[in-house]
């Protein structure tokens, strides 16, 4: 009879301590979970600067390079917070900043620099102590053909 009570009162140790770190498991699972999304959302901002330098390297517009990159953001989870803003400009072949603007000074060797930026919004940010938002800042260069 009495083996049967240290059973008993070691099953109920068990059970607390798995109520003690279950929270913890918890919380490790949704920081690992978050990270995870916060990076998948870093390669696609990188991407889209990407596709739309490529756009605009093969002779695209300025606004053609925008929605080049805007389309190809289509795939971040949280969009709804944050549509991400694309600027497009321009270095001259001696690398000078180009005066006006992409459009109307971009010219054949030259390089053009398009930036993404995208506001992530963290899924669990006051469970884990975190900020509520990170901005995610990508640029890609190529050169105008």
């Amino acid at each position: 009879m009495r083996k049967l009570w240290v059973r008993a009162r070691e099953r109920g140790a068990a059970a607390v301590e798995f109520a003690l770190v279950l929270p913890i498991l918890v919380v490790i699972l949704l920081g690992v979970i978050d990270f995870g999304l916060a990076m998948n959302a870093q390669a696609i901002t990188a991407n889209a600067a990407r596709e739309g330098a490529r756009t605009a390297s093969l002779g695209g517009t300025a606004a053609e390079s925008k929605a080049s990159a805007k389309s190809a953001t289509l795939s971040l989870l949280n969009t709804s917070g944050s549509n991400p803003t694309v600027t497009v400009t321009c270095r001259e072949p001696g690398g000078s900043a180009c005066p006006s603007g992409y459009d109307t000074d971009r010219e054949a060797g030259g390089t053009v620099i398009v930036t993404v930026s995208y506001v992530y919004t963290w899924i669990s940010p006051a469970i884990l102590g975190l900020p509520g938002t990170t901005t995610i800042n990508k640029t890609s260069e190529m050169r105008i053909e």
